[in-house]
């Protein structure tokens, strides 16, 4: 079990909760681990003791039962901030778009702004309950861009999907080359993708293409072409998180 990839997925019990982990059972998992975390926000006051504060394994009174096929599904939990406890070692990281808390009725909540702002690993942004069989990479041959695909392309269920590399013909790199680099990511793991350029400003041209196409879930890297590293989702990609109605993949390229 040690050599299988571990999908940790964040459950506040919340409608959008429910989703994430209807998609996640959609899906087949073979050669992956699933551990479900339910942080409890500690309360204000004296510092909570170190053994509730670590996330240890847990039986819930109503688990989530789940027929993919997990090699191993573990529920933890802890008296910690929801977003310090999803930073754990994972190949993919799944979470509903916004939680329980003040921030609800905003198009992201704040744990989802805030492990978007440096993702410690992929993650899925999960808009819909239905599996993936239609997707779009908006690459624009950054080295984000090309994590994003191999997080993509790491999927289990990769070859049952249709992919459409997306990318933007708007000078500031080589859209033939950067396609050729995502065809040879995706083809190493049995996928045949087709490819698509667009014209004009690449961020509202990539946001058409979404809307017009419908996919069950777009994959973006953090951060494009930009000259000035910073923290934070550059502006394609933050358009594209934001504005997407499918589920939305989010990488970056140095992460551990």
């Amino acid at each position: 079990m040690t050599n299988l990839r571990n999908l940790v997925f964040g459950d506040d019990g919340s409608a959008a909760a429910d989703q994430a982990f209807l998609w996640i059972a959609s899906h087949d998992w073979p050669g992956w681990n699933l551990e479900i975390v339910h942080a409890i926000a500690p309360p204000l006051g004296p510092p909570v003791p170190a053994a509730e504060a670590e996330l240890h394994p847990w039986s819930p009174p109503h688990p989530r039962s789940i027929e993919a096929s997990f090699g191993h599904v573990e529920h933890l939990t802890g008296t910690i901030d929801p977003r310090l406890a999803l930073l754990r070692p994972a190949d993919l990281v799944a979470i509903g778009p916004r939680g329980t808390g003040l921030l609800k009725s905003l198009h992201l909540g704040s744990t989802a702004e805030w492990l978007l702002a440096q993702p410690a690993a992929p993650i899925a942004i999960v808009r819909r309950p239905s599996p993936v069989r239609r997707a779009l990479i908006a690459h624009d041959g950054s080295d984000d861009a090309d994590a994003v695909t191999r997080a993509l392309a790491a999927m289990p269920w990769i070859r049952e999907v249709e992919i459409t590399v997306v990318t933007a013909s708007d000078g500031r790199a080589d859209a033939d080359a950067a396609a050729a680099r995502a065809i040879e990511i995706l083809a190493a793991a049995g996928s045949t993708p087709s490819t698509l350029s667009t014209s004009g400003a690449p961020t509202e041209s990539l946001v058409d293409v979404i809307t017009a196409s419908d996919p069950d879930l777009v994959a973006v890297g953090t951060r494009g072409l930009s000259r000035w590293p910073s923290r934070g989702l550059g502006s394609t990609a933050n358009a594209i998180v934001r504005s997407s109605e499918c589920t939305v993949l989010v990488a970056r390229a140095d992460q551990s």
